[in-house]
Formats: structure tokens, sequence, C-alpha cells
């Protein structure tokens, strides 16, 4: 009697054993499920945030990319934001939708919006795996600073040039200098000389003695071993561009236009304004449309932006400040000879060049001498870079605010 009665009730405590077991392994597989779900939420919510955080990278950085499409489709900057950006970019930004190849599965695309001459908007979208986008407006501005020159002295030909220099009176300089005091300017240094491709630059190389190497310095220049400074310069304005750039140049209705010829006086090369009852000079444009001589037994000065559709001839004493641009072969030989003091503070672009100096001359890189010629006319006459005045995340602002869209 008594191991039936023990044994029964063994059998009853094996029911409910197993009742409190059935009961812990739900609990505990409640508390893994909730332990699982807690996690993947942390995950998704990880996840969602980088795709936040990349897809806003990808729209800021399709910013930037705009920002130098821009610049490089208008040659060295932008002169005018409607006509070389707004107008043009169906075609300057082809295909319109890129892929961002630093993240894959992320691309993005880019809208220029118009302000006016000077400003406007561009307006990126960026798209990411899981459906992640962002869209991000920028506001960008010309430069109040004239675009920085190519070099000293450029030679704006794809094609073979020929360079000529002989003599050892005559010095190119792409390190920046102001012309009011000789002291170093703020801007990077530049080649002497500059050119389109490696070929025209080692033919340049080749056309200059030893004395003379040392007499082309800038950016790249070396005393030892001696290296001139004569470089390729990417981006650099192409003949065509040149044209371009100038064709906008004469369209200002300020631009003083004369046949070539001989120059003996400074009133063919700058305007004037009065101030207090003083003759002053302003920086302007000038065109000349044929072979141009520069002759002068005093001074001839001028400031801006001189154009010479033709062969340049400098001889005399000559000061300009600007930038000089010769649609042509500049031949400072028999066509065009620097006997005197010619001093060019900016930077010459030119199809060609063919150098004897039989005086003293200089071309001497000056962001001071080319922000005179971003004054003529209407001011900023020269190609400017673009630069950002302020971003915005469409996220953070109501729709239709910032040129967001809607």
């Amino acid at each position: 009697m008594r191991t039936q009665k023990q044994s029964g009730r063994r059998h009853s405590q094996r029911g409910i054993a197993m009742a409190i077991s059935l009961f812990a392994l739900t609990a505990f597989i409640l508390v893994v499920a909730s332990s699982m779900l807690v996690g993947s939420a942390d995950i998704r919510a990880t996840r969602d945030y980088r795709r936040t955080a990349q897809v806003h990278f990808v729209a800021e950085s399709g910013i930037l990319h705009a920002i130098q499409v821009a610049n490089q489709a208008a040659g060295i900057g932008v002169e005018n934001f409607q006509n070389d950006v707004v107008n043009n970019w169906n075609a300057s930004w082809a295909p319109s939708t890129k892929t961002f190849t630093a993240l894959p599965g992320f691309t993005y695309s880019v809208l220029a919006l118009p302000n006016d001459a000077n400003s406007g908007y561009f307006r990126a979208t960026a798209f990411g795996p899981e459906s992640a986008t962002n869209t991000v407006v920028a506001s960008v501005a010309r430069s109040i600073i004239p675009s920085t020159a190519p070099g000293a002295l450029h030679l704006a030909n794809a094609s073979n040039t020929n360079c000529t220099f002989t003599g050892n009176g005559f010095s190119i300089s792409g390190n920046d200098e102001n012309y009011s005091d000789g002291s170093p300017g703020p801007g990077a240094p530049v080649p002497g000389l500059s050119t389109l491709n490696a070929t025209n630059a080692q033919e340049a190389i080749n056309s200059l003695n030893n004395q003379e190497k040392h007499d082309v310095t800038g950016l790249g220049f070396s005393s030892d071993p001696l290296i001139p400074s004569v470089r390729t310069s990417p981006g650099a304005p192409s003949a065509d561009q040149i044209d371009a750039m100038v064709a906008s140049l004469l369209r200002d209705p300020n631009v003083v236009t004369q046949g070539g010829g001989t120059v003996n006086n400074s009133s063919s090369l700058q305007g004037w304004q009065c101030k207090n009852g003083d003759h002053a000079p302003i920086p302007e444009t000038t065109h000349f449309t044929g072979d141009t001589t520069f002759r002068a037994n005093g001074n001839i000065s001028g400031e801006g932006i001189l154009i010479v559709d033709g062969n340049l001839t400098l001889q005399g004493t000559i000061d300009f400040k600007g930038l000089i641009i010769v649609r042509g072969t500049t031949n400072v030989t028999s066509d065009t000879d620097v006997t005197g003091n010619a001093s060019i503070w900016g930077s010459l672009w030119t199809t060609d060049i063919n150098m004897v100096v039989g005086g003293s001359a200089f071309i001497q890189y000056s962001t001071q001498a080319l922000a005179l010629a971003n004054q003529v006319g209407q001011g900023r006459a020269l190609p400017s870079k673009l630069v950002v005045n302020w971003i915005v995340d469409c996220a953070a602002v109501p729709a239709g605010t910032n040129n967001c869209g809607t």
C-alpha cells in the first residue's frame, strides 16, 4: 500500500513539473523573441540612419560635381549664370542621372535653377537602396575674385606651336605679385608659360636656352636642377573658348572698338572719369580689330581688358594692368618688337608666341591686376569660379521654400 501511494504521488508531480517546464520554456521564448524584435528594430534604425546619412552625403557630392561641371563647361569660370549654366545645363549635365561610384547602389541628379546673371541654385536629389532619397539645394554665386589665369603667358592653341625666345632682357613670372608695390600677392603660383598639351609645353621648353630658362618662373620652377615654369594647365581655355569669352565681352555696349594700326598715346587704352575735378583713368575693354603696334616716345599705360584681333607689336615704354587677349600670333620680333620697357601685369593669352626682346620686358602674373580687368563695364567681366553661399537639406524645411520644390 505504501509503495503504490508514493508512485501515484510521483506521477502527479511529473505533471506539475511538465507544466512548469512548459511555462518556463514559453517565457524564455517570449524573452528571446522580444530581444530579437528589439535587436532587429535597433539594427533597422541603425541601417536607416546610415542610409539617411549616406544619401545626404551623395546629394551634397552632387552639388560639388555640378559646380565643377559648370565652371569647366564655361571654360575657366562663369561669366553669366543664366547664359553659361542654366541655358546649357541639359547638355552639360548629360546623362541626367549619374552613378555615385564611391557607394554602390546610389545615384544622383542635379538641376540648375536661375536667379540672376551672377547667381543661381543647384538642386541635387540622391537615391539609394531601400528607397532612400534626399534632396539638397545650394545657393551659388560667381566669386568677386576673378578666375585665376592658367598662366602668366598662356598659349591657347591645341595644334603644334612654334615658340621662339631670343634675348635675356625678359622675364615671365607666374608668382602672384601686386603691381602697386611689388609685394607678393594672395594667389597661388601659376605656370609662367601654360599650354594646352604636353607637346606644346615641351616645344616651348626646347625653345629656351639655359639663361632664358631662369627667366620663366612660377609654378614648378626649379633652379637646381634647372626647370623652367612651363607646364600644361588642365582645364585651361582653348582658342574656341576664348573666342566665346571675347564674344560675350564684346556685347558690352561700353567696349571701345577701333581699327588696328599704330597707337601712340594712353587715351586709346583706358577710359576716364572725373571726381572732384580730377581726371582719373578707369578700367575698360579696348578692342583692336587688326594688327596693332603700341609705340611711344613717352609712356603708354592702360588697365582693364585689351583684345587684339591680329598681331601685337610693343615698342617704347608701355605699362598695362589686366588681361590681354591676342587672337592670333603674338610676335615679339619684326612684327612685334619689345625694344623699350614693356610691363604687362596680369596675364597674356595668345595662340602663339615668337619673342625676340631687344630691351626690357616682363609679363608678371597679378591677381591685383586681374581684379582691374574684372571691373570693366558693369563689373565681373571675367569668368569667375562659382562659390557656395549656403546649402540646405530639403527634408528640414517646408516644401516650396529655398527652391526645394513641392
